[in-house]
């Protein structure tokens, strides 16, 4: 069977079928899944837990890098970890909300942020545990066009814990002292597609550079209500087996944080595949 990419009816994402988890994929079908997932920046599609495959097809979009919290890393490898809720076991997370439970990119707060996450669902609630991803390049597009003038030349400073209250675990200090502030730009530059999108999230962006605080808190504040706006947004209704690969380079997403049954999925983390100015963290055009 060959692989179909399908857009959904949605500002963003693609269903894929054809994916058969019992053999590795070849390479004609990796590359119609890598540039659906450039293409629709969110793919999903159904597979039986196979741990070795989902590695592997990790591991080929590049290296994976491990999370900041390691107590959640999977007892096989580090390249994996587990996000989960309400499971009644020690990889759950203690949090008042589930884990990213905020609009996010994952690593922004890295010098070298991710390309892209997969998430695969083992366990999900009979009801809620959705989850909200946001087109940045459609957000970007639809500013009015002073504020996209504005913000061209803008840096942001992004640190892991800075928003996200109730759902955000803090490392021990030492694993914490690893990850100091980084500056990216506001207006970010897909490596691969050259198209421009929003690079600022309300979960770890503190500040706009270079702009009075005051000034830089509300031009925040409007462009966090602005890229969650309904008409940038794809929700996600979780189903067990299924794989969601999401592309961090030009997307937010957010766990809705509605439901009290278990829910648990493994997460592969893509490292960052584009150069970065020196000692500043700034992504190059």
């Amino acid at each position: 069977m060959s692989i179909v990419v399908e857009p959904l009816d949605a500002p963003l994402g693609a269903a894929i079928a054809g994916v058969d988890a019992r053999a590795r994929l070849s390479d004609r079908e990796f590359r119609i899944i890598e540039q659906a997932l450039l293409d629709h920046l969110a793919i999903v599609f159904d597979v039986p837990e196979n741990f070795d495959w989902l590695l592997d097809f990790g591991r080929r979009f590049g290296p994976l890098v491990p999370h900041i919290l390691t107590q959640f890393h999977h007892p096989r490898t580090p390249e994996m970890s587990v996000i989960s809720a309400n499971m009644d076991s020690d990889e759950s997370r203690s949090t008042a909300k589930p884990a990213g439970a905020f609009w996010h990119s994952d690593l922004s707060y890295c010098r070298d942020p991710s390309d892209a996450i997969f998430l695969y669902a083992t366990h999900v609630p009979s009801d809620g545990g959705d989850t909200l991803i946001a087109n940045m390049q459609r957000a970007y597009e639809a500013l009015p066009s002073p504020l996209r003038s504005a913000i061209g030349g803008l840096t942001a400073t992004h640190r892991y814990g800075w928003g996200g209250t109730g759902a955000i675990t803090e490392p021990d200090p030492a694993r914490r002292a690893q990850y100091p502030d980084v500056v990216h730009p506001v207006v970010r530059v897909h490596a691969r597609t050259g198209r421009r999108s929003l690079f600022v999230n309300p979960g770890y962006t503190m500040c706009i550079n270079g702009i009075p605080r005051d000034e830089s808190d509300a031009m925040l504040d409007e462009l966090f209500a602005h890229i969650a706006r309904d008409e940038f947004c794809y929700r996600h209704r979780w189903t067990v087996g299924q794989l969601v690969g999401i592309d961090n380079r030009a997307t937010l997403h957010c766990a809705m944080a509605d439901y009290r049954e278990p829910m648990r999925k493994l997460r592969m983390i893509v490292g960052c595949s584009e150069r970065a100015a020196p000692g500043a963290g700034n992504l190059l055009d």
